[in-house]
């Protein structure tokens, strides 16, 4: 008799309110998955003056991609993931890296007049992502902590004299010396499907002695994600019989 009353009653307030019993409750939690496409600019703190970066012809902003199984605790989530970002900086001036002792080296050369040059480096992780954020209504808010494992790195240089054009191709870590391993830490904001991100490694670039030291990269740019629809809260009529 007890808890028929008490159905009774959570039913009225619920009419009254215009929800239904199963719109009150609390929703389940369960799993999800979150797909990023990040386009990011790419910074590293600490260079020398002479590796001095650029965004010129869209040099230093390259495309990142992330995939995040995730799980809802009411309006909250969590979630740890796996992905791909690509760290390239396009140099204001050409430089030429090369391997000295055992340590990064680098060098602005001397070139013929009007002879058109540029270098860049590019190292590429595999991300390892876990995130804690938001998802209210059509707002999107998260922080997040990585680890990214080295996959490749290359290193180009380019120049044209007249209608010849020469390439510089060095691929694998063994001339730049980087740390295999990085962590850092990050955060978002995101309306309707779109927002901007930032991320910042404490982790030096560069073995100890081998390279630049105090180099951090930094990341800013913007995504898009998988935004959840927002359940339209149904209308509806409530009477009142008198006897």
């Amino acid at each position: 008799m007890c808890r028929d009353s008490k159905l009774f009653l959570l039913t009225t307030v619920c009419l009254l309110q215009g929800q239904s019993p199963e719109e009150n409750a609390s929703p389940p939690k369960q799993w999800r998955l979150q797909l990023y496409q990040e386009l990011g600019y790419n910074y590293w703190i600490g260079l020398p003056a002479a590796l001095r970066t650029t965004v010129t012809g869209a040099g230093s902003i390259k495309f990142n991609l992330k995939l995040l199984p995730y799980i809802n605790i009411g309006k909250f989530y969590i979630g740890i993931g796996g992905g791909m970002v690509i760290r390239e900086v396009r140099f204001e001036k050409p430089v030429l890296l090369f391997d000295e002792n055992n340590k990064l080296s680098y060098d602005t050369p001397m070139l013929p007049p009007k002879t058109q040059a540029k270098s860049k480096l590019q190292l590429g992780y595999f991300h390892v992502p876990i995130e804690i954020g938001l998802h209210w209504r059509k707002l999107h808010l998260a922080a997040f902590g990585f680890g990214e494992l080295l996959s490749w790195s290359k290193y180009k240089f380019k120049y044209r004299q007249g209608q010849e054009l020469t390439r510089y191709l060095v691929f694998g870590n063994s001339i730049f010396h980087t740390e295999l391993v990085q962590y850092g830490v990050g955060g978002r904001i995101g309306w309707r499907g779109i927002g901007i991100f930032g991320s910042y490694n404490p982790s030096a670039l560069w073995h100890k002695n081998e390279g630049p030291p105090g180099v951090h990269p930094l990341q800013i740019g913007i995504y898009i994600y998988n935004s959840p629809k927002v359940p339209k809260k149904k209308i509806r009529n409530s009477s009142v019989t008198y006897l």
